[in-house]
């Protein structure tokens, strides 16, 4: 029997606006797109994060060109808490009890405030970060990620996720790659490629059922269980515009085989999960 996750919450710390179009639905309205962090307690492992959404850090490193260029093309705006370490705060959650952040990919609105957790220790793929490190900064920025947001001990807190601990999973998962990160079926690593360059979700087995978040595999769930297609702009941004749609492909088949909702990042499904 799994061992079960406990006070799963969903929570924000800003957004950024653009246009509904670029999600491939048939409208040019100016639309938010929360950026989602994950906050839960592991029964022995205790209280961790799945990313950490935006903060003051992301306007800091956005000062100066070419990073200044993110803001322009993602104009953002935080929530009046702040940052994840003070929407925990509001919310009784002491920050300074996270042990682990999970790093699903370094993108600036997954780890803009890594910077708020000085003793956490970061779970993340090291081939993805190793790659970025050696990117000149404006390839850097093409890509989401801005090194300044990073704390200048990450690799010594790190804790690296080493790709053969990615294995085929079995039955309904048999079309992915996972990581039973404890080895008790309370958080599974599920590997989703083309986004970004080590992009992976997470399935999280509470009391009720297990949730499926796939983070960035998509901008919207059911434009993507519609198959709409993304405009050639959208299709630009993923890394891997193949891996993307194989994925995608992938997620519609196993909430056809399980009918499991499927929660991605910024679909704005997702409020209904924010508290």
């Amino acid at each position: 029997m799994s061992t079960s996750l406990q006070s799963v919450r969903f929570l924000t710390s800003g957004w950024c606006s653009q246009f509904a179009w670029l999600v491939g639905a048939r409208s040019w309205k100016w639309i938010r797109f929360y950026a989602v962090f994950i906050y839960f307690e592991h029964p022995v492992h205790g209280g961790c994060l799945i990313d950490t959404a935006y903060s003051d850090e992301f306007f800091k490193a956005t000062r100066w060109l070419p990073e200044r260029s993110y803001r322009w093309l993602t104009p953002v705006r935080l929530e009046a808490s702040r940052d994840a370490s003070a929407t925990l705060q509001s919310r009784g959650i002491d920050s300074e009890s996270i042990r682990q952040i999970f790093v699903t990919h370094f993108h600036a609105d997954h780890i803009a405030g890594l910077k708020c957790f000085p003793n956490a220790t970061f779970v993340y793929r090291s081939a993805a970060y190793d790659n970025l490190k050696k990117t000149p900064v404006r390839q850097q920025v093409r890509h989401g990620f801005l090194k300044d947001l990073m704390p200048t001990d990450f690799e010594e807190r790190g804790k690296i996720i080493h790709e053969e601990q990615f294995v085929a999973g079995q039955g309904d998962w048999y079309e992915f790659r996972i990581f039973d990160f404890w080895g008790d079926g309370s958080l599974i690593l599920v590997d989703l490629p083309g986004h970004v360059d080590g992009h992976f979700g997470c399935v999280l087995q509470t009391d009720d059922r297990p949730l499926f978040y796939i983070v960035d595999a998509c901008w919207h769930v059911q434009v993507m269980l519609e198959q709409s297609p993304l405009p050639w702009v959208s299709r630009r941004f993923q890394h891997d515009p193949t891996a993307y749609f194989e994925t995608q492909a992938k997620l519609r088949r196993l909430t056809e085989r399980t009918g499991m909702e499927l929660i991605a990042c910024h679909c704005p499904r997702t409020l209904n999960h924010v508290s």
